[in-house]
Protein backbone atom coordinates (compact mmCIF):
# COMPACT_ATOMS: atom_id res chain seq x y z
CA UNK A 1 0.00 0.00 0.00
CA UNK A 2 1.51 3.51 -1.06
CA UNK A 3 1.59 6.03 2.25
CA UNK A 4 -0.58 8.69 1.70
CA UNK A 5 1.07 12.03 1.29
CA UNK A 6 -0.55 14.79 3.35
CA UNK A 7 -0.50 17.83 2.05
CA UNK A 8 0.65 21.28 3.27
CA UNK A 9 -1.86 23.57 5.34
CA UNK A 10 -2.90 27.24 4.47
CA UNK A 11 -1.25 28.72 7.75
CA UNK A 12 -3.07 31.01 9.51
CA UNK A 13 -1.59 33.82 10.48
CA UNK A 14 -2.90 35.36 13.96
CA UNK A 15 -3.15 39.00 14.80
CA UNK A 16 -0.73 40.57 17.07
CA UNK A 17 -1.98 41.25 20.62
CA UNK A 18 -3.41 44.74 21.32
CA UNK A 19 -1.74 47.38 22.82
CA UNK A 20 -4.52 49.18 24.05
CA UNK A 21 -5.63 49.27 27.74
CA UNK A 22 -7.98 46.62 28.12
CA UNK A 23 -10.17 45.32 30.98
CA UNK A 24 -9.36 41.63 31.54
CA UNK A 25 -11.40 39.19 33.46
CA UNK A 26 -9.20 37.75 36.93
CA UNK A 27 -9.81 33.91 35.69
CA UNK A 28 -8.78 31.19 38.09
CA UNK A 29 -5.93 29.15 36.10
CA UNK A 30 -5.53 25.43 37.02
CA UNK A 31 -2.27 23.94 36.27
CA UNK A 32 -2.62 20.37 35.06
CA UNK A 33 0.62 19.16 35.60
CA UNK A 34 -0.37 18.83 39.00
CA UNK A 35 -2.94 16.78 38.67
CA UNK A 36 -1.13 13.70 38.78
CA UNK A 37 1.15 14.60 41.62
CA UNK A 38 -0.92 13.01 44.14
CA UNK A 39 -4.72 13.55 46.05
CA UNK A 40 -3.77 16.31 47.88
CA UNK A 41 -3.21 18.55 44.63
CA UNK A 42 -6.11 16.76 43.39
CA UNK A 43 -8.53 18.29 45.85
CA UNK A 44 -6.62 22.08 45.08
CA UNK A 45 -7.23 22.14 41.54
CA UNK A 46 -11.22 21.00 42.53
CA UNK A 47 -11.56 23.85 45.24
CA UNK A 48 -10.20 26.21 42.27
CA UNK A 49 -12.94 25.07 40.32
CA UNK A 50 -15.40 25.23 42.24
CA UNK A 51 -14.79 28.91 42.90
CA UNK A 52 -14.23 29.49 39.71
CA UNK A 53 -17.24 27.66 38.80
CA UNK A 54 -19.32 29.09 41.65
CA UNK A 55 -18.42 33.16 40.78
CA UNK A 56 -18.21 33.15 36.47
CA UNK A 57 -18.46 29.72 35.30
CA UNK A 58 -15.00 30.16 33.19
CA UNK A 59 -11.25 29.23 34.22
CA UNK A 60 -8.38 28.34 32.09
CA UNK A 61 -6.37 25.14 31.92
CA UNK A 62 -2.13 25.80 31.59
CA UNK A 63 0.50 22.46 30.97
CA UNK A 64 -2.68 20.27 29.86
CA UNK A 65 -0.46 17.70 27.35
CA UNK A 66 -1.05 19.50 24.31
CA UNK A 67 1.52 21.90 22.70
CA UNK A 68 1.04 25.28 21.37
CA UNK A 69 2.58 23.81 17.96
CA UNK A 70 -0.07 21.21 18.11
CA UNK A 71 -2.73 23.93 18.57
CA UNK A 72 -1.32 26.14 16.11
CA UNK A 73 -1.46 22.83 13.80
CA UNK A 74 -4.85 22.56 13.96
CA UNK A 75 -5.72 26.38 13.63
CA UNK A 76 -3.76 25.74 10.48
CA UNK A 77 -5.91 22.40 9.80
CA UNK A 78 -9.18 24.42 10.15
CA UNK A 79 -8.22 27.37 8.44
CA UNK A 80 -6.95 25.21 4.87
CA UNK A 81 -10.59 23.22 5.50
CA UNK A 82 -12.32 26.54 4.80
CA UNK A 83 -9.56 28.27 2.29
CA UNK A 84 -9.86 25.06 -0.04
CA UNK A 85 -13.75 24.05 0.51
CA UNK A 86 -15.41 24.87 -2.62
CA UNK A 87 -19.02 27.42 -2.28
CA UNK A 88 -20.55 24.32 -4.03
CA UNK A 89 -19.09 21.85 -1.23
CA UNK A 90 -19.70 23.70 1.59
CA UNK A 91 -23.27 23.75 0.06
CA UNK A 92 -23.31 20.39 -0.29
CA UNK A 93 -21.92 19.24 3.45
CA UNK A 94 -23.99 22.29 5.03
CA UNK A 95 -24.98 20.78 8.57
CA UNK A 96 -28.73 20.29 8.85
CA UNK A 97 -28.83 22.59 11.94
CA UNK A 98 -33.05 23.93 11.15
CA UNK A 99 -33.50 20.20 9.37
CA UNK A 100 -32.61 18.52 12.40
CA UNK A 101 -30.94 20.33 15.18
CA UNK A 102 -27.03 19.38 14.22
CA UNK A 103 -24.28 21.46 13.69
CA UNK A 104 -22.42 18.55 11.72
CA UNK A 105 -20.80 20.29 8.80
CA UNK A 106 -20.69 23.84 8.17
CA UNK A 107 -22.24 26.60 9.53
CA UNK A 108 -22.12 29.32 6.55
CA UNK A 109 -21.85 32.95 7.34
CA UNK A 110 -25.21 34.71 7.44
CA UNK A 111 -27.37 31.64 9.54
CA UNK A 112 -27.56 33.85 12.54
CA UNK A 113 -29.39 36.53 12.92
CA UNK A 114 -28.42 39.62 14.71
CA UNK A 115 -29.75 42.78 15.66
CA UNK A 116 -30.97 45.56 13.07
CA UNK A 117 -31.21 43.59 10.18
CA UNK A 118 -27.91 42.14 10.41
CA UNK A 119 -26.95 38.69 10.24
CA UNK A 120 -23.64 37.12 11.41
CA UNK A 121 -20.26 37.07 9.50
CA UNK A 122 -19.12 33.87 11.51
CA UNK A 123 -18.05 30.53 9.33
CA UNK A 124 -17.50 27.34 11.22
CA UNK A 125 -16.87 23.48 10.50
CA UNK A 126 -18.23 21.07 12.99
CA UNK A 127 -17.06 17.78 13.38
CA UNK A 128 -18.55 14.57 15.46
CA UNK A 129 -16.36 13.18 17.14
CA UNK A 130 -17.69 9.81 15.69
CA UNK A 131 -15.94 11.05 12.44
CA UNK A 132 -18.06 8.94 10.06
CA UNK A 133 -21.43 11.25 11.60
CA UNK A 134 -19.42 14.31 10.50
CA UNK A 135 -19.84 15.07 6.27
CA UNK A 136 -15.95 15.53 5.03
CA UNK A 137 -15.39 17.98 2.28
CA UNK A 138 -12.57 16.79 0.28
CA UNK A 139 -9.66 19.20 1.68
CA UNK A 140 -10.50 17.53 5.42
CA UNK A 141 -9.81 13.96 4.51
CA UNK A 142 -5.77 13.57 4.43
CA UNK A 143 -6.35 15.29 8.04
CA UNK A 144 -8.37 12.88 9.17
CA UNK A 145 -6.61 10.38 11.75
CA UNK A 146 -4.73 13.54 12.46
CA UNK A 147 -8.21 15.49 14.11
CA UNK A 148 -9.47 12.23 15.27
CA UNK A 149 -5.97 11.69 17.92
CA UNK A 150 -6.81 15.53 18.65
CA UNK A 151 -10.21 14.70 19.66
CA UNK A 152 -10.11 11.55 21.15
CA UNK A 153 -6.63 13.20 23.75
CA UNK A 154 -9.29 16.42 24.26
CA UNK A 155 -12.19 14.00 25.42
CA UNK A 156 -10.47 11.04 27.32
CA UNK A 157 -7.81 13.01 28.77
CA UNK A 158 -8.83 16.72 29.23
CA UNK A 159 -12.36 16.88 29.43
CA UNK A 160 -12.38 13.55 32.05
CA UNK A 161 -9.91 15.27 34.52
CA UNK A 162 -11.85 18.35 34.30
CA UNK A 163 -15.17 15.97 35.02
CA UNK A 164 -13.22 14.24 37.84
CA UNK A 165 -12.17 17.13 39.42
CA UNK A 166 -16.05 18.76 39.58
CA UNK A 167 -16.76 15.12 41.17
CA UNK A 168 -14.51 16.48 43.97
CA UNK A 169 -15.98 19.40 44.49
CA UNK A 170 -19.15 18.56 44.25
CA UNK A 171 -17.94 15.30 47.01
CA UNK A 172 -20.04 13.17 44.75
CA UNK A 173 -18.78 10.08 45.94
CA UNK A 174 -17.87 8.53 42.42
CA UNK A 175 -15.17 10.58 41.16
CA UNK A 176 -16.19 8.81 37.54
CA UNK A 177 -19.44 9.95 37.75
CA UNK A 178 -19.77 12.57 35.37
CA UNK A 179 -16.78 10.46 33.29
CA UNK A 180 -19.73 7.91 32.75
CA UNK A 181 -21.99 10.33 31.90
CA UNK A 182 -20.11 11.34 29.01
CA UNK A 183 -18.82 6.98 27.75
CA UNK A 184 -16.87 7.61 24.66
CA UNK A 185 -18.03 4.09 23.59
CA UNK A 186 -21.83 5.65 23.67
CA UNK A 187 -22.88 8.02 21.21
CA UNK A 188 -23.47 11.87 22.02
CA UNK A 189 -23.96 15.26 20.29
CA UNK A 190 -20.04 15.95 21.30
CA UNK A 191 -18.06 18.18 18.85
CA UNK A 192 -14.92 19.85 17.28
CA UNK A 193 -15.55 23.18 16.13
CA UNK A 194 -12.98 25.07 13.69
CA UNK A 195 -14.56 28.81 13.51
CA UNK A 196 -13.42 31.89 11.66
CA UNK A 197 -14.66 35.82 12.53
CA UNK A 198 -14.00 37.46 9.16
CA UNK A 199 -13.51 41.26 10.05
CA UNK A 200 -15.30 42.84 7.19
CA UNK A 201 -15.47 46.54 8.52
CA UNK A 202 -18.62 48.39 8.44
CA UNK A 203 -17.92 51.88 6.76
CA UNK A 204 -20.93 53.06 8.70
CA UNK A 205 -19.31 52.18 11.96
CA UNK A 206 -16.00 53.34 11.59
CA UNK A 207 -16.26 55.96 14.72
CA UNK A 208 -14.38 53.50 16.79
CA UNK A 209 -17.21 51.76 18.04
CA UNK A 210 -17.13 47.72 18.41
CA UNK A 211 -20.06 45.83 16.86
CA UNK A 212 -21.36 42.85 17.89
CA UNK A 213 -20.07 39.50 16.32
CA UNK A 214 -22.15 37.20 18.55
CA UNK A 215 -24.13 38.24 21.00
CA UNK A 216 -24.67 37.43 24.82
CA UNK A 217 -25.12 34.00 25.69
CA UNK A 218 -24.93 30.56 27.81
CA UNK A 219 -23.64 28.02 25.50
CA UNK A 220 -25.84 24.82 25.42
CA UNK A 221 -22.86 22.62 25.92
CA UNK A 222 -21.61 20.97 29.52
CA UNK A 223 -18.55 22.30 28.92
CA UNK A 224 -16.91 24.35 26.39
CA UNK A 225 -13.23 24.14 25.75
CA UNK A 226 -11.44 26.88 23.81
CA UNK A 227 -7.58 27.02 22.88
CA UNK A 228 -6.48 30.92 23.27
CA UNK A 229 -5.74 32.94 20.65
CA UNK A 230 -4.45 36.37 21.07
CA UNK A 231 -7.60 38.43 19.38
CA UNK A 232 -9.30 40.16 22.37
CA UNK A 233 -12.65 39.73 21.31
CA UNK A 234 -14.17 37.18 23.83
CA UNK A 235 -16.45 39.06 26.78
CA UNK A 236 -17.29 37.62 29.88
CA UNK A 237 -20.51 39.21 31.96
CA UNK A 238 -20.23 39.92 35.39
CA UNK A 239 -22.87 37.89 36.91
CA UNK A 240 -23.46 40.71 39.67
CA UNK A 241 -23.69 43.52 37.22
CA UNK A 242 -25.62 42.94 33.67
CA UNK A 243 -24.14 45.52 31.96
CA UNK A 244 -20.57 45.15 33.01
CA UNK A 245 -18.45 42.73 30.29
CA UNK A 246 -14.71 41.94 30.77
CA UNK A 247 -12.34 40.57 28.13
CA UNK A 248 -10.91 37.62 28.42
CA UNK A 249 -6.84 37.72 28.20
CA UNK A 250 -4.94 35.50 25.66
CA UNK A 251 -2.70 32.90 27.52
CA UNK A 252 -0.04 31.00 24.68
CA UNK A 253 -0.94 27.42 24.80
CA UNK A 254 -3.58 27.71 27.58
CA UNK A 255 -7.02 26.23 27.24
CA UNK A 256 -10.18 28.36 28.16
CA UNK A 257 -13.35 26.79 30.04
CA UNK A 258 -16.41 27.56 30.46
CA UNK A 259 -19.91 25.92 32.00
CA UNK A 260 -22.62 25.97 29.48
CA UNK A 261 -26.15 25.42 30.67
CA UNK A 262 -26.32 21.53 31.08
CA UNK A 263 -23.94 22.16 34.16
CA UNK A 264 -25.79 25.02 35.62
CA UNK A 265 -29.02 22.62 35.53
CA UNK A 266 -26.75 19.83 36.71
CA UNK A 267 -25.96 21.78 40.06
CA UNK A 268 -29.15 23.62 40.41
CA UNK A 269 -27.35 27.23 39.28
CA UNK A 270 -24.73 26.57 42.27
CA UNK A 271 -22.45 26.27 39.07
CA UNK A 272 -22.28 29.00 36.76
CA UNK A 273 -23.33 28.94 33.34
CA UNK A 274 -20.88 31.78 31.48
CA UNK A 275 -22.45 34.42 30.10
CA UNK A 276 -20.24 35.63 26.87
CA UNK A 277 -20.22 37.56 23.49
CA UNK A 278 -17.87 37.89 21.07
CA UNK A 279 -17.43 42.22 20.21
CA UNK A 280 -14.91 43.11 17.21
CA UNK A 281 -11.58 43.68 18.55
CA UNK A 282 -9.58 46.78 19.58
CA UNK A 283 -8.83 49.28 16.92
CA UNK A 284 -4.99 47.71 16.37
CA UNK A 285 -6.83 44.24 15.60
CA UNK A 286 -9.51 45.51 13.61
CA UNK A 287 -9.32 44.04 10.01
CA UNK A 288 -7.85 40.92 10.69
CA UNK A 289 -9.62 37.14 11.05
CA UNK A 290 -9.93 35.50 14.04
CA UNK A 291 -9.39 31.45 13.48
CA UNK A 292 -10.11 29.71 16.52
CA UNK A 293 -10.41 25.55 17.50
CA UNK A 294 -13.34 24.34 20.41
CA UNK A 295 -14.72 21.48 21.76
CA UNK A 296 -17.77 20.98 22.98
CA UNK A 297 -19.03 18.79 25.59
CA UNK A 298 -22.14 17.15 25.96
CA UNK A 299 -23.50 14.13 27.94
CA UNK A 300 -24.30 10.64 26.20
CA UNK A 301 -27.67 11.00 24.18
CA UNK A 302 -29.64 9.20 26.70
CA UNK A 303 -28.63 11.34 29.78
CA UNK A 304 -31.59 12.98 31.50
CA UNK A 305 -30.08 15.84 32.63
CA UNK A 306 -31.68 17.19 36.13
CA UNK A 307 -30.38 18.63 39.02
CA UNK A 308 -28.13 15.88 41.35
CA UNK A 309 -29.03 16.58 44.59
CA UNK A 310 -28.93 12.70 45.87
CA UNK A 311 -25.45 12.58 44.53
CA UNK A 312 -23.86 16.13 45.65
CA UNK A 313 -23.90 16.76 49.90
CA UNK A 314 -22.84 20.10 48.78
CA UNK A 315 -26.09 20.82 46.12
CA UNK A 316 -27.96 19.70 49.81
CA UNK A 317 -26.28 21.92 52.08
CA UNK A 318 -26.28 25.15 49.82
CA UNK A 319 -29.87 24.60 49.33
CA UNK A 320 -30.21 24.39 45.65
CA UNK A 321 -33.47 23.75 44.00
CA UNK A 322 -34.02 21.14 40.97
CA UNK A 323 -34.27 22.81 38.19
CA UNK A 324 -36.83 20.73 36.24
CA UNK A 325 -39.75 18.75 37.14
CA UNK A 326 -39.11 14.95 36.65
CA UNK A 327 -41.43 15.42 33.61
CA UNK A 328 -39.96 18.08 32.32
CA UNK A 329 -36.29 17.26 32.40
CA UNK A 330 -34.52 16.40 28.70
CA UNK A 331 -32.28 13.98 27.57
CA UNK A 332 -29.17 15.29 26.27
CA UNK A 333 -29.83 14.42 22.60
CA UNK A 334 -33.71 16.05 23.08
CA UNK A 335 -31.81 19.40 24.58
CA UNK A 336 -29.24 19.58 22.29
CA UNK A 337 -30.90 19.11 19.05
CA UNK A 338 -33.90 21.32 19.79
CA UNK A 339 -31.26 23.92 20.98
CA UNK A 340 -29.63 23.76 17.88
CA UNK A 341 -32.30 24.48 15.20
CA UNK A 342 -33.68 27.63 16.91
CA UNK A 343 -30.46 29.26 17.65
CA UNK A 344 -29.89 32.46 16.31
CA UNK A 345 -33.55 31.98 13.88
CA UNK A 346 -35.16 35.10 15.63
CA UNK A 347 -32.07 37.69 16.13
CA UNK A 348 -31.77 36.22 19.53
CA UNK A 349 -27.91 36.80 19.03
CA UNK A 350 -27.61 40.57 20.95
CA UNK A 351 -31.45 41.10 21.28
CA UNK A 352 -33.00 44.61 21.31
CA UNK A 353 -36.32 43.08 23.16
CA UNK A 354 -34.98 42.42 26.18
CA UNK A 355 -36.63 43.31 29.74
CA UNK A 356 -34.56 45.36 31.98
CA UNK A 357 -32.50 42.95 33.19
CA UNK A 358 -31.22 42.89 29.64
CA UNK A 359 -32.40 39.61 28.98
CA UNK A 360 -34.73 37.67 26.73
CA UNK A 361 -36.25 34.34 28.03
CA UNK A 362 -37.02 31.60 24.77
CA UNK A 363 -38.77 27.88 25.04
CA UNK A 364 -36.54 25.66 23.65
CA UNK A 365 -38.67 21.97 23.88
CA UNK A 366 -39.63 21.42 27.50
CA UNK A 367 -37.11 23.66 29.04
CA UNK A 368 -36.09 27.67 28.32
CA UNK A 369 -32.63 29.46 26.83
CA UNK A 370 -31.69 32.55 27.90
CA UNK A 371 -30.18 35.41 25.35
CA UNK A 372 -28.11 38.28 26.63
CA UNK A 373 -27.46 42.01 25.82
Amino acid sequence: MVAQTIPEVEHFVPVAPSREAIDFVDLKVLDFSKYDVGSEERKQLAEQIRQAMTTQGFFTIINHGISQSEIERQVDIGHTIFKRTSPEEKELTRAPIVEKGSYFGFKLRGHWRLTGGKNDNIENFNISRDMEQTPQPTPMKPFIPEIQKFVDFIHKDILFKIYRLFAIALEIDDEDFFVKLHDYNKHDESWLRYMEYYDEQDPKNSNGEKSLWLGGHQDLSALSLLFSQPMSSLQVRDYDDDSKWKYVAHTPGAIIVNAGEIVKWWTGEYFKAAIHRVVQPPEDQRGHGRSSVFYFAVPNDNVVINTLLEESPVLRAAGVERAHKPEGAPTSKEWVNARVQMTGQKAAFGSEGGNKENRTVEKVGKVTTTWFR
